[in-house]
């Protein structure tokens, strides 16, 4: 039923938009499923993300 929550939904088009690869979204489910767990290195999953949105800005030149 559509009221019982049984997961995660992830919609992908704006990464996909953004130019992802299947190679970053590989990274992108790791850094999730390292978030989900128990203990997990927070200083770290930020630095990824941040590697992830630096290398796929919004727009040209949103970075500098």
């Amino acid at each position: 039923p559509p009221m019982v929550t049984s997961g995660l939904r992830i919609g992908t088009p704006a990464l996909a938009t953004r130019g992802f690869t299947a190679e970053d979204f590989t990274e992108v489910a790791d850094v999730i499923a390292s978030a989900l767990k128990p203990s997990y290195d927070a200083e770290d999953l930020k630095s990824r993300v941040k590697a992830l949105a630096d290398k796929h800005p919004l727009y040209p030149g949103l970075n500098k």
